[in-house]
């Protein structure tokens, strides 16, 4: 495309690059640490610089070991949004532009937001292509501990497979993500420990970074040579030297707390009102949301002025939030009343603004570096000022009272001066306390199947600071009890994110009710307090209140609450959940549908061209031929004729993929699983010493069980009808499957026959037998050999080529 980095960056951008950009673009290793000040382009620099090295470095040593895939984790939600714009911008300048509408061009790379209440695009069904993932480090760690958040348990094993291999983590403004950095510090360890596929690498960037949080007990904090930092050569540059020295005169604003928090908040509202300057914009920062609502009442009710006012926090439903978003980032008029925005951490981070006039109150001395970068950011403004307000040691929340005092006493030794970023002191932070991610913690998320209490393993702790974890609120309104069984599913504008602390509150108090989604039982079930956990989906009633579109989420409000449209779509589950299998489209046979997937899996090989997948091609490909042979069994046919409106036209044939003409019932086994028949099929002809069985590896008698996530390590039946056990039977009955019945002969992969077979459940029945070793002992095994990041990369490889030659016969191509 270009000759040079420069001319690459100059294309995207506009202008040419910094000095460390350029550095970055061209170093011979990629570094692992990026500490720059906040304006300074580091997402540029990333982002641009990741792109040349993969696509147009010139040499190629250096573009093969570049991951496919950008994972840009941010801690926030308002910066979500804002750098995929930016992404898409560069993108769309270059002339890479993922296009979704008539189709992907070869050389596109991909933009996807990964945020909560987002529903996950189609980035997984393709992990051949360059793409860019953006998200909060809540969703997007979460799937990498393989237990993403407001995901389906059963998809779980996919992101946790793809995020661990073939990508380059970024986490940007880490002073704020707290639990967030050792996590990423230890999944990095044992990415190198246990092994993966294709290479991983991380990233962490911010204005503060101290040495002391990378550091843990699996992680060694990186060597100076892997540190990227301004030299003097940027300081002198005569773009960035004016953003670097731009001048901002710090003061105390010496408020006191009063007996309540109105009285406080109306204070710090008459002196925004009093400082506020015509024509420009003014920054109100506070460090909890109901500080935040407080003072953007007092302004709007007490305070005179006619300045524009803005509220900003975490706590809106995205269509509230991007209007307000909006509204502040527009131009001020410079000849208006200007504009006045109360925000609390949402601000600290990234985000593109730049006021005349800040007041904060004091937070740790990383936050508040962060919050000096929105002022005077472009050094537009000849004079302006920072106002920080004392927090008393009582009212530290969400902070520890030991940040406060440190960053406490270097505010007042800079008291008059300026906090201008080439001025700030750059002190030695030390660590703090958390929760650290073990290697026995990682091997136990790998199996996603519930514990015998039903309850799954809590990834909460490192993933976010216990004091900030949150739920998914959607407000709507029914009638009678229960919510309506197909109900469209909850989309991300009705979610709004909840304390979990506030929402257990509100619903101890009677007639309070909450609902969720429930994966196993295919319906909505009510939950108590106690089952509230960090990123699950919450329905409650609209006529209860809780939402203010004006101030977001407010405990104390009992307005009822307008609900979000839903999109009209289909249910949460489908069809005993094999949504691609009943949707839409055309009947094809389980010869052509085994076919199709092997194609899918041989075009994946063929664009990886990965080395160190030479060793799995076979196994992958002996899975994708086998996996549906258990479609056979006449539970599933019954199913699938069903759909049929004249189902003697269509007998005689093993079908896999059916033209759905209505809803489709659940199958009349409860919870029967064809990836489990087939996976009994052929350990049975294993044991028997019979073809194709006998011919199969535990690789890809895995990657067969696990192509619906539902059927990996461990094997449970699960409820009956209506949540009652299953009715007494001759012989035992495991997810649909009796002990001792016959799977009908069938065809696969152009005209392969398979032969009638016996099923047998004593493969998946704790310890060994006769015939053979366990299913489990098999698959424990098989991830210990192989690396839980290996084994879940090589079945989200499968889940993809099933999941594409599905979705081509539901399109009927």
């Amino acid at each position: 495309m270009t000759a040079s980095f420069a001319e690459f960056f100059r294309t995207a951008t506009g202008y040419e690059p910094y000095p460390y950009q350029r550095r970055l673009a061209d170093a011979p290793l990629w570094p692992r640490v990026l500490k720059a000040p906040t304006g300074a382009g580091k997402t540029a620099a990333v982002l641009l610089a990741w792109i040349w090295r993969r696509r147009f470095h010139p040499d190629p040593n250096v573009r093969n070991s570049t991951p496919r895939r950008l994972v840009y984790c941010l801690p926030m939600r308002v910066l979500v949004e804002q750098t995929r714009d930016a992404v898409e911008d560069y993108l769309q300048r270059l002339g890479l532009r993922s296009s979704h509408q008539g189709g992907v061009r070869p050389d596109d790379i991909g933009v996807h937001i990964l945020m909560g209440g987002e529903r996950d695009e189609d980035w997984h069904l393709y992990p051949e292509r360059e793409c860019v993932l953006i998200g909060t480090q809540d969703l997007l760690l979460s799937r990498a501990l393989n237990r993403g958040y407001v995901l389906s348990r059963f998809r779980w094993p996919i992101p946790f497979g793809l995020l661990n291999n073939d990508a380059l983590w970024i986490f940007d403004e880490v002073q704020l993500m707290g639990v967030a950095v050792p996590t990423s510090a230890q999944l990095e360890a044992f990415r190198r420990a246990f092994g993966t596929v294709c290479p991983a690498a991380t990233t962490w960037m911010s204005a503060t970074l101290s040495r002391a949080w990378l550091e843990t007990v699996d992680h060694a904090a990186p060597p100076d040579e892997e540190w990227l930092e301004l030299d003097d050569e940027d300081h002198q540059d005569p773009r960035l030297a004016p953003r670097l020295g731009a001048a901002k005169q710090l003061k105390q604003l010496r408020l006191r707390y009063g007996p309540g928090a109105s009285a406080y908040a109306a204070e710090v509202a008459d002196s925004a009102a009093r400082l506020h300057r015509p024509g420009t914009l003014t920054l109100v920062i506070v460090n909890t949301v109901g500080r935040a609502q407080e003072v953007y009442l007092g302004l709007r009710q007490r305070c005179r002025t006619s300045a524009e006012l803005v509220l900003l926090h975490s706590r809106f439903r995205p269509p509230d939030r991007r209007a307000r978003a909006a509204r502040l980032l527009a131009p001020v008029d410079p000849h208006g009343p200007g504009r006045i925005a109360v925000c609390t951490q949402v601000l600290e981070a990234g985000v593109d603004v730049s006021a005349g006039l800040l007041i904060t109150e004091l937070s740790p001395w990383p936050s508040m570096v962060q919050r000096f970068g929105r002022v005077n950011r472009y050094a537009e403004y000849p004079n302006a000022h920072v106002y920080w307000i004392d927090v008393p040691m009582g009212q530290a929340a969400p902070y520890a009272p030991e940040a406060l005092h440190l960053a406490r006493g270097i505010l007042r030794s800079l008291e008059g001066g300026s906090v201008a970023p080439a001025t700030l002191p750059d002190p030695d932070l030390p660590g703090e306390e958390h929760e650290v991610l073990r290697r026995r913690d990682l091997i136990d998320l790998f199996d996603t199947a519930p514990d015998l209490s039903g309850n799954d393993v809590d990834v909460s702790r490192f993933v976010r600071d216990s004091r900030e974890t949150e739920v998914r609120v959607c407000w709507r309104a029914w009638a009678g009890g229960e919510p309506p069984r197909d109900w469209a599913r909850v989309v991300p504008d009705e979610l709004c994110p909840v304390p979990i602390g506030e929402l257990r509150a509100r619903l101890a108090k009677a007639g309070r009710e909450a609902w969720c989604w429930d994966h196993l039982a295919r319906s909505w079930r009510r939950i108590s307090p106690s089952e509230l956990w960090p990123g699950r989906v919450v329905v409650l009633r609209a006529e209860h209140g809780g939402y203010d579109p004006e101030m977001g989420w407010r405990a104390a409000c009992v307005e009822p609450v307008a609900p979000c449209p839903p999109d009209v779509s289909e249910p949460e589950e489908a069809g005993g959940d094999d949504v691609l299998t009943f949707a839409p489209g055309r009947w094809q046979s389980l010869a052509e549908h085994s076919a199709e997937v092997v194609q899918e899996v041989e075009a994946l090989l063929a664009v990886l061209q990965n080395p160190s997948l030479e060793p799995f091609a076979v196994d992958l490909l002996q899975a994708a031929r086998f996996h549906d042979w258990g479609k056979a069994h006449p539970v599933f046919q019954e199913t699938l004729l069903a759909q049929a409106g004249d189902p003697e036209r269509y007998a005689g044939t093993v079908w896999a993929k059916a033209e759905r003409t209505a809803r489709p019932g659940p199958h009349r086994r409860p919870h029967f699983r064809h990836e489990l028949a087939s996976l009994l099929a052929l350990l049975g002809q294993q044991a028997r010493g019979e073809e194709p069985g006998a011919s199969l590896g535990d690789l890809a008698l895995y990657l067969i069980a696990s192509h619906h996530g539902r059927v990996r390590l461990t094997v449970r039946n699960l409820p009956g009808p209506d949540g009652l056990p299953y009715p007494e039977t001759s012989s035992r009955v495991l997810l649909g499957i009796e002990d001792g019945e016959v799977l009908p002969p069938a065809e696969v992969d152009h005209g392969l026959a398979l032969p009638e077979v016996r099923l047998e459940l004593w493969p998946v029945e704790i310890g060994d037998r006769p015939q053979g070793r366990s299913w489990l002992a098999r698959s424990l095994a098989l991830r210990d050999r192989l690396g839980p990041f290996r084994l879940a990369y090589l079945e989200a490889l499968l889940r993809a080529a099933d999941a594409r030659a599905s979705l081509r016969a539901a399109r009927g191509g």
